[in-house]
Formats: C-alpha cells, structure tokens, sequence
C-alpha cells in the first residue's frame, strides 16, 4: 500500500500546471493623455481627437510631442469642422520662438464616391491633400504678452464640472498641445463661447484668453496664407 500512496503522490507532482489565461486587454497608450474615459462622453472624444491630430502631424512631418520635446513647444488647432484646419505652433529655444502657422487640408472622401473607400472615415483617417505654413523668429518683447508661467495650469474641457444633458454638436473647437522634456498636455475645448455662456466657469474663459492670445500674435505678423485653395487671408 506505502509504494501504490508513493505513487499516487508523485503522480501529482507531476501533474503539468494549467497555464494561465491569456489577457485580452489592450491598453491604449493615448489613455494617459486624457481625462478617464469611463463614463465620460467628453473624454471619449478628446481621445478620439488627439489620434486624428497625431495623424494630421505626421503626414505634414511635425514631430509626436506624447514623447516630450527638447524644449517648451506649443500647439493650437482650430478646427471649424470643415475639411481645412488651422495650426498655430510656438517653440521656444532660450529666449526666442519660433512662431508658425499652418493651413492644411484635408480629402473629403467624397470626391469619387464609386471608389470611395468605405472603411475610411475623415475623422479616424485623415488624408492630408495639401498644407501651406509661413514661420518667423520672435523674441521675448514680441510674446511676453502670451503669460507662458500659468499655461501647465489650463484646464480641458473634459475635466470640468459639466452636465452630460448639456451637448452642442455642431461647432468649432479649440485644442491645445504643450509639451517639454518631461511632460505632455492635451487639451480640447469645443463649443467654448457657448458653454461658457451655459455654465460661467472660469477656467473656459481662461482657456479661450489663452488661445486668443496666440491668435492675435499670430495676426500680428501679417501672415499671408490660403483660407481655402482659392482664397488668402
């Protein structure tokens, strides 16, 4: 009987372990840029946002700022919703910046609907059909009005305290990217005007200050650029 107990034991010893299953979670490394994604509707979209503009980057050859940047840069999109954008960048080297604005303009898909590809959708997959950008170098008295000390404080959209019944869908949006060596920021606000108007916080009227200072400088400089493919502003 001890041999045959001796046996039986060593058996199970032997016994292969089950292996374990294998995870089928993906995490998505963009998820680290935005606002918590669960049941939060804005955050969703924000996600969903900063791979379109990471996209639009690449094709026009601007470098990935998820990764960081060797020194303090910026980037403002205006997105009016048609197929052009606007691209406002600032990088900062000591005490000069190189200011940049950028048209650029993308494929409706729509311009040959028999081979249209209907996997592809303008938002998920942007075709850039053709960008146009003017640049000069300013120094500090030329964008000390921009109040750079305060711009890691500015707050998304998607993090406020806003109702969910509270929605507008068709509007423009205003996105920021700020980036350096050791940090990245995406922020996203759309509709701003008529949320700040709907809730009166303060941090959308801070945001909406801040872009709107970008622009002005931009203005300044008198930047001759196409509106659309037929039309300067």
């Amino acid at each position: 009987l001890l041999p045959l107990t001796i046996l039986f034991f060593c058996c199970l010893s032997c016994k292969p372990k089950p292996e374990k299953p294998e995870s089928n979670i993906i995490t998505d490394p963009y998820l680290a840029f935005v606002t918590d994604t669960t049941n939060n509707r804005r955050a969703k979209w924000d996600l969903s946002d900063l791979k379109f503009r990471l996209k639009l980057e690449q094709q026009i050859g601007l470098k990935d700022l998820t990764s960081g940047a060797n020194n303090l840069e910026i980037r403002l999109w205006y997105d009016n919703g048609y197929s052009s954008q606007a691209l406002y960048t600032l990088w900062f080297q000591d005490t000069l910046c190189n200011l940049s604005y950028f048209r650029i303009f993308t494929k409706p898909y729509i311009y040959d609907y028999s081979n249209r590809n209907r996997n592809l959708y303008t938002r998920t997959d942007p075709i850039v059909d053709s960008s146009f950008s003017r640049s000069i170098r300013l120094n500090l008295k030329d964008y000390e009005n921009l109040h750079l000390d305060s711009i890691w404080l500015l707050k998304t959209q998607s993090e406020l305290h806003i109702s969910d019944s509270f929605q507008v869908l068709d509007c423009d949006s205003y996105i920021i990217e700020i980036a350096d060596k050791n940090r990245y920021k995406y922020l996203r606000h759309h509709c701003a005007q008529v949320y700040y108007e709907e809730t009166q916080l303060s941090e959308i009227l801070t945001y909406m200050d801040f872009c709107d200072r970008i622009i002005a400088l931009v203005k300044k400089q008198n930047f001759k650029i196409p509106y659309n493919h037929y039309y300067y502003e």
